[in-house]
């Protein structure tokens, strides 16, 4: 008995090692191809975690805008100031969107894109249309209408990040 399970194991042994029966340099080239996988993996998700960073970035400086004086004020020239300065960070959004956007993307997202710059557009020419007294009303009227045209251009940009990634992985199909 003890002859034929050692017979057994032998047998299967010779077995195993014949089915892996590839050349040393098949191993390489099948180890080599590995890394590069795995290589690229890495790739992406480190390319992943620095968009989310500028991200983050780009969501903390529009919640910036919200706390800041020029958003509360009632000066003319603070709160153009600052309204400036909230549309120009907007726009290297849109501007980084466009860049990170595949070249083979479909025509409904490359008028996203247009709608993107035609309402960061739209809202630098009622910054310059807003009067003094329109400015004193935040509840109301231009200024309030502003703000939310504003929040929504924040958050269509958002979108339009977001989509992307969706974008890329369909194109590269």
């Amino acid at each position: 008995m003890k002859h034929i399970l050692t017979t057994t194991i032998l047998v299967a042994t010779a077995f195993v090692t014949q089915a892996d029966d590839r050349s040393i340099s098949e191993k390489a080239r099948d180890a080599a191809g590995a890394v590069v996988d795995k290589t690229k993996e890495v790739a992406r998700e480190t390319k992943k975690a620095v968009v989310r960073g500028t991200r983050r970035a780009d969501r903390a400086t529009r919640e910036a805008w919200d706390k800041t004086k020029a958003y509360f004020s009632d000066d003319m020239p603070v709160f153009r100031e600052g309204a400036s300065a909230a549309l120009a960070g907007l726009g290297r959004e849109i501007a980084d969107v466009k860049a990170r956007t595949p070249a083979a993307a479909p025509a409904y997202f490359r008028t996203r894109l247009m709608a993107l710059d035609e309402q960061h557009d739209y809202l630098g020419k009622r910054l310059a249309l807003l009067s003094h007294e329109q400015l004193r009303n935040r509840a109301s009227g231009p200024r309030h209408e502003f703000d939310r045209c504003l929040g929504d251009l924040e958050q269509a940009i958002d979108q339009a990040e977001d989509g992307i990634g969706v974008i890329a992985t369909l194109v590269s199909r």
